[in-house]
């Protein structure tokens, strides 16, 4: 087995994950004893990162952390100087820094990293601008809009950029967006209301599920057709895989603490999960969704057992047995994603 080779700029993505997946196979079969310690050693050492490697992640991580400091620079200065700055400063020096912003990554080379945290940047200041502007001029707007046209103005950035980490902002945004606009639809004080008031929750978790289905099926659909344009990685299905978990726990647990247990409610956050076990198993395989959606799982069978257990009775005893069963489920689930690791190893 011969390791990627190294350049002296350091390794690219494809080069990354194909070192990637010569350690997860060598791990795999050192596990199954096909392979002898001695023998994976040298291949092994092969795929350790080097000191281009290093840097290479260093200088990553400092661009995305300056980034993120800038722009929350932008914010502070806006809000600690507000009463200093007549409305025309506020919006020309937000102007001026999209501008330049969008001028440096204009020059930087294609798919440079400094072009596209500038391009990140931009994402970012456009939605201080659109506060800024919804601060100085009260129509009475809801804040959904304001992000809902965040997420708007984050597109063409992302375009540009034609990276995942800018699509990442897009869905932040557009799922609080949504947040938001549901609380404003159901007649709630705030998104905490929306996702505990016993008289919404049905209604609001079954829209907010539908609503991330299908942004995580655009988005399986995206990777598969438009890589070019930043749809890649798993970064981004995992968001969404996460939210959709979220809304499907929240649903099934709603539907249990009911007085009236809504089992239509429970089936359909019990199917909602069964789709993601099945999508993210047999044709998207990640060991990180399938896990949250056992860990949803769980909650939801322990939650189920619970409201039998102490429906009219206080035994104590049923704690014990709610905690064992907890632990055997966890043990179960822990095996058979362990079973399906290993055969997405060998498939691989």
């Amino acid at each position: 087995m011969q390791a990627t080779r190294i350049g002296a700029n350091g390794p690219d993505r494809e080069a990354v994950g194909e070192r990637r997946a010569i350690r997860q196979a060598l791990a795999h079969w050192r596990a199954l004893g096909r392979l002898a310690p001695a023998a994976v050693a040298a291949p092994w050492a092969r795929t350790e990162p080097v000191a281009a490697d290093w840097r290479r992640w260093l200088d990553t991580a400092l661009m995305a952390l300056g980034t993120a400091l800038l722009c929350a620079g932008v914010i502070v200065f806006f809000a600690f100087n507000w009463q200093d700055l007549h409305k025309f400063s506020k919006f020309g020096l937000l102007a001026g820094a999209i501008t330049l912003l969008a001028g440096f990554a204009w020059l930087r080379p294609v798919g440079d990293a400094a072009g596209r945290a500038a391009l990140g940047g931009a994402q970012v200041v456009s939605g201080v601008l659109l506060a800024v502007i919804g601060q100085t001029y009260q129509t009475g707007a809801d804040a959904w809009q304001l992000f809902a046209l965040w997420a708007l103005l984050a597109l063409p950035w992302a375009l540009a950029a034609r990276a995942a980490p800018h699509w990442w902002l897009v869905i932040l945004v557009g799922n609080v967006a949504l947040l938001r606009y549901f609380s404003i639809r159901f007649g709630v004080d705030g998104v905490f209301s929306l996702l505990f008031d016993s008289r919404h929750v049905r209604t609001a978790t079954l829209s907010l599920l539908g609503a991330v289905a299908l942004q995580l099926a655009l988005w399986q659909w995206l990777c598969a057709k438009a890589p070019a344009l930043g749809f890649r990685g798993l970064t981004g299905g995992r968001m969404l895989a996460a939210l959709a978990c979220l809304h499907a726990g929240s649903l099934g647990l709603a539907s249990l603490l009911r007085s009236d247990f809504d089992g239509a409610a429970f089936a359909l956050a019990v199917l909602a999960l069964a789709a993601l076990v099945w999508w993210f198993r047999w044709h998207a395989f990640d060991i990180v969704v399938l896990s949250l959606a056992c860990l949803t799982g769980i909650v939801l069978a322990v939650a189920a057992i619970a409201k039998v257990l102490f429906e009219g009775k206080d035994d104590f005893g049923a704690f014990l047995l709610l905690g064992l069963l907890t632990i055997g489920l966890a043990a179960a689930a822990a095996a058979w994603l362990m079973r399906a690791w290993r055969s997405q190893m060998e498939q691989a």
